[in-house]
């Protein structure tokens, strides 16, 4: 057994470290998780036109892609809109089989109220100047995080406990060690764990080496299971005004919450026909991340007569101020029998991310009172995210950023068909890659729905097929070829919207 360190000196450089180590859970992965939320509209409506409500208004969800559109309500209105996701990812690691695994979770996609002041005159409606203005205030959900993925194969190239090897080349053997209160309250690193539990070793002071038979034939199994959960849902206050029926304009100021949880776990089962070291170990990591951001959207509508409307958007970049608590478990089961179960102790970081502004055009015809179409672009410039802390720890991240981030474009387009108070709607979305390498990422979505709408209710219900295609790399070693976890998502969102003007 490795001799435990009581020395304050090395004690108090450990703390020092702790303090830096802090970022570890940090990433641009985590940056582009809070940045990558394209909005379908938190409606039925919405939905079932692919997203693409933006220029034509008289919707709640318009205030996430131009609030203009919410001058375009004639009468007070209230809807409320709930539903379900349901999940299913295919991965694909090394020469191993398909694995599949469900997630499901219910969802409360918004909750809006729009009030109207119409300007009158001699008891009518005005025709001239401002004819309305519209205050609307609500809650509508930006993303969902829920997923599941599961993944199994056979590498005969490395272990993960190379990877931990690598990570702590150069690094004094004394910064490794544990100490009483590291074996009494926890470890502080997980690097810590897997020296103790002789996972790597050392040839000498910081030259380090995973502990497996590399020689095992058939390589050694490997196996994971990633849970994540959570969302991201924006509170919103508009203001909306109607100039003519010809010019509408409307800004937001919203107010976002943010709550993800994850937990990943990683396991390796060693050459069964060794008997000197491992067996197997199961490596956890768990992150909760809570927080809060601000954000504000300007936008128009031109109509220029009763068929044609065009708008446009620019949002403000998101400040999230954010906390992760985070910690590491690791269990060992020795060839001898032996079970070493160990964790890092818990620990806490608060910063500060940027997510990038987004710019929008949108246009739609009406068919009079047969239908529309209606279409979207947005552009968001990813490579403009970006991470900060009080002690500037954030710079290579951030730099990382830049150069593997690019511009990306998303696409909605969306149509309805109107037969007295039936609506039929269709509608399809692309989201842009977000990648500069263009790989390793796609998502297109398709979707539908139909809706009655009468003087004083409406309600509607829209479906959407999600089709995203990713990669998962579970651990990088220098100057060696990663693998990834190849994911194909498949994902159903029902939901239904009731409407109630007053």
């Amino acid at each position: 057994m490795k001799q435990i360190m009581k020395n304050s000196l090395i004690l108090l450089a450990i703390f020092g470290m702790i303090i830096i180590g802090k970022v570890e859970a940090q990433s641009d992965m985590d940056a582009l998780r809070f940045s990558l939320t394209p909005s379908l509209g938190t409606t039925a409506r919405a939905l079932g036109l692919g997203g693409a409500i933006g220029a034509l208004g008289a919707d709640q969800s318009a205030v996430l892609s131009n609030p203009a559109g919410l001058a375009q309500y004639k009468n007070n209105s209230f809807n409320i809109s709930v539903g379900t996701v349901k999940g299913r990812n295919q991965a694909t690691y090394l020469d191993g089989a398909n694995k599949t695994a469900n997630s499901y979770v219910p969802e409360l996609h918004s909750i809006n109220a729009v009030w109207t002041k119409r300007k009158m005159v001699r008891g009518n409606p005005s025709k001239t100047g401002w004819v309305n203005t519209n205050f609307q205030v609500g809650y509508n959900r930006l993303a969902d995080f829920n997923r599941n993925i599961s993944y199994k194969g056979a590498n005969s190239k490395n272990s993960y406990t190379d990877y931990v090897a690598d990570y702590v080349q150069g690094l004094d053997v004394s910064a490794l060690d544990a100490n009483d209160e590291q074996l009494e309250q926890g470890f502080y690193y997980y690097d810590n764990m897997f020296w103790y539990a002789y996972l790597i070793d050392s040839l000498s002071n910081g030259n380090y080496y995973a502990n497996y038979d590399a020689a095992a034939p058939g390589g050694i199994s490997q196996n994971g299971q990633i849970i994540k959960k959570g969302g991201m849902g924006e509170y919103n206050m508009a203001f909306a005004a109607n100039y003519e029926h010809k010019v509408y304009f409307g800004a937001s100021l919203n107010v976002n919450r943010v709550n993800y949880s994850e937990k990943n776990t990683f396991s390796e089962t060693d050459n069964p026909l060794t008997t000197e070291n491992w067996n197997s170990f199961d490596f956890t990591r768990n992150l909760e991340t809570t927080g809060y951001g601000f954000s504000g959207r300007l936008g128009v509508i031109f109509r220029p007569n009763s068929n044609v409307r065009i708008g446009g958007t620019i949002q403000t970049p998101t400040k999230l101020m954010l906390n992760d608590a985070y910690s590491d478990e690791l269990y060992v089961l020795e060839d001898d029998g032996l079970v070493t179960d160990i964790r890092t102790v818990d620990k806490e970081f608060s910063y500060t991310m940027t997510t990038p502004g987004k710019y929008g055009l949108q246009g739609a015809y009406i068919f009079g009172k047969r239908g529309l179409i209606s279409a979207e672009i947005e552009s968001v410039d990813y490579s403009a995210m970006n991470l900060s802390s009080s002690d500037n720890l954030f710079d290579d991240t951030n730099d990382e950023i830049v150069d593997k981030y690019q511009n990306a474009t998303n696409m909605k387009i969306g149509g309805e068909y109107v037969l007295n108070s039936f609506r039929l709607r269709a509608g399809y979305a692309s989201v842009g890659n977000p990648l500069a390498d263009e790989g390793d990422y796609s998502r297109k979505i398709l979707t539908g729905g139909f809706g009655i709408q009468e003087k004083n209710w409406a309600f509607d219900f829209g479906m959407a097929r999600d089709f995203t295609s990713d990669v998962y790399v579970p651990y990088t070693i220098t100057g060696v070829e990663s693998v990834g976890v190849e994911n194909t998502l498949s994902s159903t969102k029902l939901m239904i919207t009731i409407t109630n003007k007053f």
